[in-house]
C-alpha cells in the first residue's frame, strides 16, 4: 500500500511501480492529504500498467533528459528564428546540470522545481521561465511523437512572477545627438531601428529588393538569413520622411554585388553577434548622454562615482605624486532592441493612435501596445482623473485669515496677560488703548510664558506687542 512521509519541508511518496518494485519519489505536495492522494494515484497507475490496461513505460525510462533536449533542439527549435539563443541557453543551463543525467521516468515536478530553485540565485524570474518553457516544450513534443508516454512533469511547476518594468528608450532630444555621434558605417542601422521599429534580425537581413523608396515602404519578411520573421508573417512598414536620407546613403554605400542594405565589409550578411549595443552606447557616451562618471585609478584600482568627468586624483600616493583618476562615462543599460521601444514610446508621446503604433510594431495583440506604451500617451487617464472637480476659489479670491497679534501686558504681580485679538492690537497701535482697563476681560488670558516687562513712567503699566 502506498505511504507518505515528510523530510524537511518536502513530502515523499512510497508506492509499487509497474514492476512491483517499491520506489520512493519526492513531490511538490504541500500537505499530507495532497501527498497521500498523489501516492494513491501513482500506485493505481502502476497497477493498470501491470494489468495491461495502460502502456508500460520504456525500460530505459525513455532515455535521459540530455538526449531529449538534443532531440528537441534538432527537431523543433532549429526551425525557429531564436534557435541559436535557445541552443546556447539549453546547453549552458540544462545539459550541463545534474538534471540532464536523469532518465525521463525519474523526472518529477519536484526535481524540476529543485533544479529551478538552484538556478534562482544566478538567473532572474524571466530566465527561469524560459528554462521551464524549454523543458515543457520538450516533454510535450516527446509525448506527441511517442517518445515519452508519461504525463508532462513540467505541468505542475509554477511559473515565476516577472515584475513589470517600463522599457528603456531614447528621449526625443537624445535621438539626433546619438545619430550624429554614430559612425556612418552604423548610422543607417540605428536610424532604421528608431524610425521603423524593426527588430535587430530584420535590419541585418534586410535586402535591397525589400526597400521601395518611391512608395516609401519596407517589406519585412525575413530575420537574418531565415525567410520568416519572429512573428511568422511578412508585413509592410512605412518609411518616415526623415529616414529616407539614411537609407539612400546605406544603399549607395552597399556593394553592387551585395543583396543586403547593411552588409558586412565583404558584402555578405552581418553576423548575429554584431556588437550593435556597443555601437549605441559608445554613441551615447560621445554625445554626453550619461548618468555619471566612474573615476578609476589605473594603478591600484580605486574608483569613485561622480556626476562630472572633471579631474580627480587617487587618494593613495603612488611614488612621488597622486596620479589622476581615469573618468569612465556610464550610460543607461540600453540595448539595441530598446530602439524599438523608442519608436513606440516617442510615437505615443507625440499623440499617435495606439492602433497605428500597433500596426507599425506589428504586434498581433493590440493590448500589448496599450499595456506597455499606453501610459506615455499625452491624454493617458488625464480626462478621467480630471473628473475630480471641487471648484476651489482662485488664489486672489480666497479669504485671507486675519493675523493674530499677541499683546503682553505686565501687571503688578510680574505676570503677563496675553490678548489674542487683532482688533485690540490695532487699537493699541493707533493709540486708542492706553491701559489694560480698556481691554475687554473676555478677550484676555493669563499667560506665564512671557519675559517680565518694564513699567512705564508715572507708574502706568506699559504694553508690548509680540
Amino acid at each position: 500500500m502506498a505511504s507518505v512521509f515528510q523530510r524537511g519541508p518536502r513530502w515523499y511518496v512510497k508506492y509499487k511501480d509497474h514492476r512491483g518494485k517499491r520506489v520512493m519519489r519526492p513531490t511538490t505536495a504541500r500537505t499530507k492529504t495532497e501527498a497521500r492522494r498523489l501516492a494513491d494515484d501513482l500506485e493505481r497507475r502502476a497497477e493498470r500498467q501491470r494489468l495491461g490496461l495502460e502502456a508500460m513505460p520504456d525500460e530505459d525510462g525513455g532515455g535521459t533528459l540530455h538526449a531529449l533536449m538534443d532531440w528537441w533542439l534538432e527537431t523543433y527549435s532549429s526551425k525557429s528564428t531564436s534557435h541559436e539563443r535557445n541552443k546556447a541557453t539549453v546547453n549552458l543551463h540544462i545539459v550541463d546540470s545534474g538534471l540532464a543525467k536523469l532518465r525521463l521516468a525519474e523526472i518529477t515536478p519536484g526535481t524540476i522545481e529543485e533544479f529551478l530553485q538552484a538556478k534562482a540565485g544566478k538567473l532572474g524570474p524571466q530566465s527561469l521561465n524560459h528554462l521551464r518553457r524549454f523543458l515543457f516544450s520538450a516533454f510535450s513534443k516527446a509525448r506527441k511523437a511517442g517518445r515519452f508516454g508519461g504525463p508532462n512533469p513540467v505541468q505542475d511547476v509554477e511559473r515565476r512572477k516577472v515584475p513589470q518594468r517600463t522599457p528603456q528608450y531614447l528621449r526625443a532630444h537624445e535621438v539626433l545627438p546619438v545619430l550624429t555621434h554614430t559612425p556612418p558605417k552604423w548610422r543607417g542601422m540605428l536610424a532604421t531601428a528608431i524610425y521603423s521599429g524593426m527588430r535587430r534580425g530584420e535590419i541585418i537581413g534586410l535586402k535591397k529588393l525589400d526597400v521601395d523608396l518611391d512608395a516609401r515602404l519596407i517589406m519585412v519578411s525575413r530575420s537574418y538569413d531565415r525567410d520568416t520573421t519572429k512573428s511568422g508573417h511578412a508585413a509592410v512598414v512605412p518609411i518616415a520622411d526623415e529616414l529616407v536620407p539614411y537609407l539612400e546613403a546605406a544603399l549607395a554605400a552597399s556593394p553592387v554585388s551585395s543583396d543586403y542594405v547593411f552588409p558586412d565589409d565583404d558584402g555578405s550578411m552581418r553576423s548575429s553577434h554584431t556588437p550593435l549595443e556597443e555601437v549605441l552606447r559608445r554613441a551615447m557616451k560621445h554625445a554626453g548622454i550619461v548618468t555619471g562618471y566612474e573615476h578609476r585609478c589605473r594603478k591600484c584600482g580605486y574608483s569613485e562615482m561622480a556626476a562630472d568627468g572633471g579631474v580627480r586624483r587617487c587618494p593613495t600616493q603612488h611614488g612621488k605624486k597622486n596620479p589622476k583618476l581615469w573618468p569612465i562615462a556610464k550610460v543607461r543599460p540600453i540595448r539595441f532592441h530598446d530602439l524599438r521601444h523608442t519608436t513606440a514610446s516617442l510615437l505615443m508621446q507625440a499623440g499617435a493612435n495606439a492602433a497605428a503604433v500597433q500596426r507599425i510594431l506589428r504586434h498581433r495583440d493590440p493590448r500589448i501596445t496599450v499595456d506597455v506604451y499606453g501610459h506615455l500617451a499625452p491624454d493617458y487617464l488625464r480626462s478621467e482623473v480630471n473628473r475630480l472637480r471641487f471648484n476651489p476659489p482662485e488664489p486672489e479670491e480666497r479669504i485671507a485669515e486675519p493675523a493674530v497679534t499677541a499683546l503682553a501686558v505686565a501687571d503688578h504681580r510680574g505676570g503677563a496677560i496675553v490678548v489674542q485679538t487683532s482688533e485690540v492690537a490695532d487699537s493699541v497701535r493707533a493709540g486708542a488703548v492706553e491701559d489694560t482697563a480698556e481691554i475687554p476681560s473676555s478677550r484676555v488670558a493669563r499667560h506665564r510664558g512671557f519675559e517680565p516687562l518694564t513699567y512705564g513712567s508715572g507708574g502706568r503699566r506699559s504694553i508690548q506687542l509680540s
